[in-house]
């Protein structure tokens, strides 16, 4: 799950109108292109929100409502 994690936050981190550059970047009909490599900057900037952590407890009542038997069994 981490890769997908990380690959996510790439886009939840990054403007691609503002964050996204590479090598030799063109413009062809309009559209923008660019050699290898294609750069994202996704470094946590000051004006975003703090990141989301994860609270135990909840988690673990999560966890608990998916066991075989509860609620939310097959769901989750």
């Amino acid at each position: 799950m981490g890769r997908v994690n990380n690959f996510l936050w790439t886009f939840t981190r990054s403007n691609p109108s503002h964050d996204i550059y590479g090598v030799d970047s063109f413009l062809r009909f309009k559209h923008w292109g660019c050699e290898d490599p294609l750069i994202i900057d996704a470094r946590l900037k000051p004006h975003h929100a703090p990141p989301l952590t994860e609270d135990p407890k909840v988690t673990a009542r999560v966890d608990e409502l998916g066991k075989k038997g509860g609620p939310l069994h097959g769901i989750i």
